[in-house]
């Protein structure tokens, strides 16, 4: 059993591809296997990736049904025992990062660390939870470029696909509130995140999921201690109805809007 399985999801990326390729590869650290799942792209992006058929382990080219489906079918094919997570543009910071990693690292379920985040304007350091609790999981993502997870519970807790680009979120909060789960953060960059992706420009999508997966698993008490956009609405709600209740012609305006509807 190789300790990793590397698993790349991509779709007519023929610009960016080959970063990717190389920052694997070229790892000093090469007890992995990887696993390439293509979602049958038409601009060469193929071709590319028959370059490196030497080193991939598996290489899959055919329709998918969105970026969880096809993450779910590299989870399904892993034999590592821990799982990193590295799509077509996305890249492994260093060459010696994985060797780095399995130095540090202990026998956590979860290996967690942050990523360099870059766009053509910008490029900074995203930090992952330096400390991990429902308010700083509640606040923000988790990255899993920058995250090792053991196999046996990928696998167990696939990717929810009805979620677009927010179904890692969705199980990092999972695995987190079933409270077995040990997660271990290294103080190191893993990777570099580049903000070109559904995930990066579909803002709305994004929030509206985000708000699914708060109302799943954190409590109203939670909701509401942590998240002042809630808090503010729920006064709102609250202040609303206590002017229905106590002035009549509230409760006149009320009455009429109700009839009209």
């Amino acid at each position: 059993m190789p300790q990793l399985t590397i698993i790349t999801i991509c779709r007519n990326i023929v610009s960016t591809i080959e970063r990717t390729c190389l920052s694997i590869v070229n790892q000093t650290f090469q007890d992995f296997e990887w696993i390439v799942v293509d979602g049958a792209s038409t601009d060469g992006t193929v071709d590319i990736l028959k370059k490196y058929s030497s080193r991939i382990d598996i290489l899959i080219s055919e329709p998918d049904n969105g970026i969880y489906n096809a993450m779910n079918k590299g989870i399904k094919l892993a034999t590592g025992e821990y799982i990193l997570f590295m799509n077509g543009g996305d890249e492994i910071l260093n060459f010696n990062t994985l060797e780095n990693v399995f130095k540090k690292a202990n026998n956590a379920d979860v290996i967690y660390g942050d990523e360099y985040v870059k766009n053509d304007k910008e490029y900074y350091l995203f930090r992952n939870q330096r400390l991990l609790t429902p308010k700083s999981l509640y606040k923000k993502t988790f990255s899993h470029q920058a995250t090792f997870v053991r196999t046996s519970i990928q696998k167990k807790y696939l990717f929810d696909e009805s979620l677009k680009i927010a179904a890692d979120y969705d199980f990092f909060v999972k695995i987190y509130f079933k409270k077995k789960y040990i997660f271990e953060r290294i103080d190191m960059a893993i990777s570099v995140f580049y903000l070109d992706g559904i995930c990066s420009t579909n803002y709305e999508l994004f929030n509206e999921e985000n708000n699914k997966i708060h109302s799943k698993y954190f409590c109203f008490f939670q909701r509401y201690k942590f998240d002042s956009k809630y808090r503010n609405s729920i006064q709102n709600r609250i202040f609303h109805y206590k002017m229905i209740l106590t002035h009549p012609r509230y409760i006149a305006g009320w009455i009429k809007r109700k009839l009209i509807k």
